[in-house]
């Protein structure tokens, strides 16, 4: 088959999924599927994907606000509020089970509001420790990790040994070939648009996960040894709480730059660190989630955020930061006059976003981008 018609074979099945509408996606399960949702990086997947469900991830969508008032106030984030809206509106009735972690206090509310109305049948809150490095956090972790394969045995399936370890090799492995994706994309991304590369990654919380690794082998096979030299376009490190979203990532390559790398929800955060496999599973995803700063709703010393950040940009060769942020977002905009002042302080110039929905304001992020990025130009 010839190259250019299997990568876009390969990049239309990414598209598919990635563009469409909770309820569009759930209609091309198998009817034995057990899609089990969660929002955050904090949740162990690999669990769920043992116990046999499809761990399936609330992202925020493009959806009118007609019931949510009702129920939340106005300050609350696009991701809270869009997805409560979903549920209000039906659009996830097809869930089994909803997971929940302890990260900001807006989406711990929501875990109790979500609880009232009895929508779905399951629903588990992990109970995250906030102190990563304490001595108390990795008993505490390990007990509550515990609890909840727990939870999935006696609700969804067996985990065994054998299952949950498997699990942990696949989901290694998706973090390889996606870190070898972004590696790819940050040397030439003529062959991977921006746009395809935020569904790319955007897929991957929403699809099978044998499928979508199977997808990004053949699509890393697919492709050109040699990318194409991006030397004309401005290196970006996009930072914040949002996902991978086609419109921003476009808006940034219209601009004349490219994103080289990122710190946000759905990227590296995912696969920074591996899950060990020559250890006891249980005690490999723990010390996981306690071995890498992810996000500022948790605490791992006063410098853990600043110097992840400035040795990621460093080592990317970005020539600015754009923090992207979700308005309302209050542990992001606590951590950013640090983070600024620190990047700022080693010649890094930043721009920060404010998006309280992704879907609007185009135009405005559109005409700061250009700003940003032509200050930048020639680097």
């Amino acid at each position: 088959m010839d190259k250019k018609i299997a990568l876009a074979k390969m990049l239309k099945e990414f598209e598919t999924i990635a563009s469409k509408g909770y309820r569009e996606i759930a209609s091309t399960f198998s009817k034995d599927c057990i899609p089990i949702g969660f929002f955050c990086p904090y949740v162990p997947e690999e669990l769920i994907h043992a116990a046999g469900a499809l761990p399936f991830r609330l992202m925020g969508t493009p959806i009118k606000m007609s019931h949510v008032q009702a129920h939340l106030p106005p300050n609350c984030c696009h991701l809270v509020k869009s997805s409560f809206e979903s549920l209000l509106q039906g659009e996830l009735d097809f869930l089994k089970g909803i997971i929940f972690s302890h990260t900001c206090d807006t989406m711990q509310g929501l875990a109790d509001i979500w609880a009232l109305q009895k929508r779905i049948p399951l629903q588990f809150n992990l109970m995250m420790p906030s102190h990563l490095d304490s001595e108390f956090s990795p008993p505490f972790l390990k007990a509550e990790i515990e609890r909840f394969k727990s939870f999935l045995e006696s609700h969804v399936g067996k985990i065994s040994l054998s299952s949950l370890k498997g699990s942990i090799q696949l989901f290694n492995r998706i973090r390889e070939k996606q870190r070898e994706i972004y590696n790819y994309r940050a040397k030439g991304h003529q062959i991977i648009s921006g746009i395809a590369f935020a569904r790319i990654m955007r897929a991957g919380y929403l699809m099978d996960r044998e499928r979508y690794h199977e997808l990004l082998n053949d699509l890393l096979n697919w492709l050109p040894e040699e990318p194409e030299s991006n030397d004309h376009l401005v290196p970006l490190y996009l930072a914040g709480n949002m996902t991978h979203s086609d419109s921003y990532f476009s808006l940034i390559e219209e601009a004349g730059a490219v994103v080289v790398q990122d710190d946000i929800c759905s990227g590296s955060r995912f696969f920074r660190l591996m899950v060990p496999e020559d250890t006891n599973p249980i005690e490999g995803l723990t010390g996981r989630y306690l071995a890498s700063y992810m996000c500022p709703t948790k605490y791992k010393g006063a410098l853990a955020h600043i110097e992840t950040l400035l040795r990621e940009v460093q080592h990317s060769n970005a020539k600015g930061v754009i923090f992207l942020f979700y308005k309302y977002c209050e542990s992001h905009f606590f951590d950013y006059p640090d983070l600024k002042q620190a990047l700022e302080s080693q010649g890094i110039p930043t721009l920060l976003l404010e998006v309280e929905d992704p879907s609007y304001s185009t135009e405005q992020l559109k005409i700061r981008i250009q700003a940003f990025v032509e200050m930048l130009s020639p680097f």
